[in-house]
């Protein structure tokens, strides 16, 4: 690291390489980013992703989200929504906070080709809270306030999952449409 805060990429290429090739984690995430970038080499994306997978199927949560990355801007390897949340997904299951944000964006404008893996994705722990609907019947509206309409109609029992909070309103996500709706707190109560 020493080598790559200099500006010395050469060094930091002839320290990483040998340790990357043995199974060093680490060194082979760097090693994709200096192919990558270019930094001392030539830009070569495949060699790229070449090292992050390696790195990523030791667990490195940031090769994960590098690999998401280069599958979602398609920037020399083939573009594959698919492949990117696959990486995405597996990153944030880790805890990594902009691979998380990143799926919760995914949430609020869902991909058709994403729906099966976004409904997945709703049971992780880490993803939002989820709440059960008190009342008898509540109205689910358009927007945050009693003045928004009514979009849909949910009973006693239902469970949602809240992916965002505006004051006392929260925006649910309905775990069998992906259906997004906003509802009262007071009408709800938190799920274990």
């Amino acid at each position: 690291m020493t080598s790559l805060n200099d500006g010395d990429f050469a060094e930091a290429f002839c320290l990483w390489r040998p340790l990357a090739m043995q199974g060093h984690v680490e060194a082979a995430y760097h090693l994709g980013w200096l192919y990558a970038n270019g930094n001392g080499l030539r830009v070569d994306i495949d060699k790229a992703v070449y090292w992050w997978k390696r790195s990523a199927a030791q667990g490195h949560n940031e090769a994960m989200f590098a690999l998401a990355l280069a599958y979602t801007n398609g920037e020399g390897i083939k573009k594959n929504s698919q492949e990117a949340f696959k990486w995405y997904r597996a990153a944030a299951e880790r805890g990594h906070g902009d691979a998380r944000e990143i799926i919760k964006s995914k949430l609020l404008k869902p991909e058709k080709v994403l729906i099966n893996q976004l409904k997945a994705v709703l049971q992780s722990d880490w993803l939002s809270e989820r709440r059960v609907v008190e009342a008898d019947v509540v109205n689910l509206r358009a927007g945050p306030g009693t003045e928004h309409p009514v979009v849909k109609r949910v009973e006693a029992g239902a469970r949602l999952f809240i992916i965002d909070r505006k004051g006392k309103w929260l925006l649910a996500l309905d775990p069998d449409d992906l259906s997004q709706a906003w509802i009262a707190d007071w009408l709800t109560m938190v799920s274990e």
